[in-house]
């Protein structure tokens, strides 16, 4: 089991890796252009958000945050590309000291654990009927491990409605019918049909300024107990043309949570071999400062 792990992270390195090595590339063949083309050979455009935070002392923690966002235009279609990276650790140190009152040595142990870890990659094709109203197909995959999932496939197919569309204020709306597969940690992979809901709002405050709001809404139609939300808001400052300064908080809320197994001690502290079913929280967020740049 921890051969086949090893074996999935080093999968999971590489495609992100190549990921990011394809985003310098195009992002540097598009700044080369300074004329956009119409129709099939219309440039990629991309959008990079890039955080990193260290604290070390005492204590040392590390959070490294990454997501990539490709979108390619044509006249009445659109295809969007998108991978998400969130890795968190934190370094525990065990201090003790040995010999005697007057004379001892200090002994340190350290202890470096991952705290959270997210991953997503996603597509998505959007095809214009008229100016408010397009149709949709897409594809994603997700890892979130500390909030017990191990992988989940999803399908989508629907229907899109630009319900306000101008230079200050954007509001669209999508809904559309799922099919997904989805394998919690220590349990069997389950398929299912769900329904989406997302809400999309950005409002400009002056030129160099703006905030957003995606509410997205999933609900699995053979349990209608299982749903679950991503509420993220945003507000965004332009330096320059390519680079801006973000703020975000992100909600995750999953009404039928995963379960884990945890360890059985018995009244004495001491391991019994066994282990007991515990819900995990429904509830998680993030709070993330980055910076933008975009090709």
């Amino acid at each position: 089991m921890i051969a086949i792990q090893k074996k999935a992270a080093l999968r999971i390195r590489k495609l992100l890796g190549l990921m990011i090595f394809l985003s310098l590339l195009i992002s540097t063949l598009a700044a080369e252009k300074n004329e956009e083309k119409a129709g099939l050979l219309g440039p990629w455009k991309a959008t990079t958000e890039l955080s990193y935070v260290v604290a070390s002392g005492n204590t040392s923690t590390s959070t490294f945050s990454l997501g990539i966002n490709f979108t390619r235009k044509w006249a009445k279609d659109t295809l969007t590309l998108k991978s998400f990276i969130l890795r968190s650790s934190a370094t525990t140190v065990k201090r003790r000291a040995e010999g005697t009152e007057t004379d001892f040595e200090i002994i340190e142990e350290s202890t470096k654990e991952l705290v959270a870890e997210n991953y997503l990659l996603s597509g998505q094709y959007d095809r214009n009927f008229s100016k408010k109203l397009r149709g949709q197909l897409g594809a994603s995959w997700e890892r979130n491990k500390f909030s017990g999932i191990d992988r989940r496939y999803m399908l989508i197919g629907g229907l899109g409605y630009s319900w306000i569309d101008t230079k200050q204020t954007q509001v669209k709306i999508d809904a559309g019918i799922t099919c997904t597969s989805r394998k919690y940690i220590g349990q069997d992979a389950d398929s299912f049909a769900g329904f989406r809901f997302n809400l999309f709002a950005e409002q400009k405050i002056s030129d160099k300024s703006s905030i957003s709001s995606q509410f997205i809404f999933d609900d699995n139609l053979k349990d209608i107990q299982d749903w679950r939300y991503d509420w993220t808001n945003s507000i965004a400052a332009s330096i320059s043309r390519s680079l801006a300064l973000k703020a975000s908080y992100r909600i995750l809320h999953t009404n039928a949570p995963a379960m884990t197994n945890l360890p059985l001690y018995d009244p004495e502290g001491q391991p019994t071999g066994l282990t007991v079913p515990f819900v995990l929280k429904k509830l998680d967020t993030f709070f993330t400062t980055s910076i933008v740049i975009n090709f």
